[in-house]
């Protein structure tokens, strides 16, 4: 049902409401769906941007309290809703005039992510923008170009599914839904070319969060970090252990010792297992001290 313009209470209340029914499903695709009105049907959007806009007429600093932030130097996000593994925001890419480059840009080498969540996206510019769609299947990569109509929006699961969009002459505004998978699968990088793998970054941003403070503590030289990463050495993901584990090896080698012979008898992942037993064999020495 649309949201009337003059309404921005009742537009926030449905935004907030979609993003909790959403946080609470049991599933990703439950998720999605809880979003996928909001994708639908826009007035709430511009219900909000009123509101938000109308303080500026008398006071141009008055801006909006929502967090943004700058990514990917031409790439703006702001935030209108957040509720773990919910987040809903408008993203920016900003046109040629914006990034002040005459529409030339520096490119490193051309890759294509897939961040492992499921996500929601609707153009909201008036005008077409060509884009490219990604999707992997098995060790293949396929890239097709596509061209986003206003008002078009797209479901993507992005463990094999991407969308991608290079900053054009225009501005290019977008609604975006996300919605991470607990535990977060890596997310991938593979190049656009021939599709070889690039590397995997870690997409749990909770054990992010926890890694970097584990990391001050450690660097703190402190051992109140010790038991907080032993605790940690039951994390879902084998990439997630053998990150804690070599953390924990960092900040006192005698006390991850056993821990360490553990992992390289008895984990689940053999990637883990054989990087625990190379350890061992080459500082084995340590393993008398303890």
């Amino acid at each position: 049902m649309a949201t009337a313009p003059g309404k921005p209470r009742h537009a926030r209340q449905r935004m907030l409401d979609a993003v909790a029914e959403a946080a609470a499903a049991s599933h990703v695709d439950e998720a999605a769906e809880c979003l996928a009105p909001l994708f639908a049907d826009i007035d709430w959007l511009f219900a909000l941007a009123t509101h938000w806009i109308a303080p500026m007429r008398g006071d141009p600093a008055a801006l909006p309290t929502q967090s943004a932030v700058r990514s990917s130097g031409s790439i703006l996000s702001m935030t209108l809703a957040a509720q773990p593994p919910v987040r809903l925001a408008l993203g920016l890419i900003e046109g040629a005039a914006e990034r002040g480059d005459d529409g030339e840009r520096i490119v490193g080498q051309p890759h294509i992510s897939f961040s492992g969540a499921r996500g929601l996206y609707r153009l909201l510019s008036p005008t077409p923008v060509e884009a490219m769609l990604g999707k992997h299947d098995g060790d293949r990569l396929h890239t097709r170009a596509i061209s986003l109509l206003p008002g078009q929006w797209l479901s993507l699961d992005e463990r094999h599914e991407t969308l991608r969009i290079e900053p054009q002459d225009r501005p290019v505004l977008m609604l975006h839904g996300r919605i991470d998978r607990r535990p977060a699968p890596p997310i991938r990088r593979l190049a656009l070319d021939d599709g070889r793998p690039l590397g995997t970054v870690q997409g749990d941003d909770g054990f992010a969060r926890a890694g970097m403070l584990m990391s001050v503590l450690r660097a703190a030289g402190t051992r109140e970090a010790i038991p907080v990463l032993i605790g940690m050495l039951d994390r879902p993901s084998g990439r997630e252990r053998w990150t804690v584990m070599r953390e924990l090896l960092a900040l006192d080698a005698i006390a991850a010792w056993p821990y360490l012979a553990r992992m390289a008898a008895h984990d689940p992942d053999e990637g883990v297992r054989h990087a625990a037993q190379a350890v061992l064999a080459r500082h084995g020495s340590i393993g008398e001290a303890a």
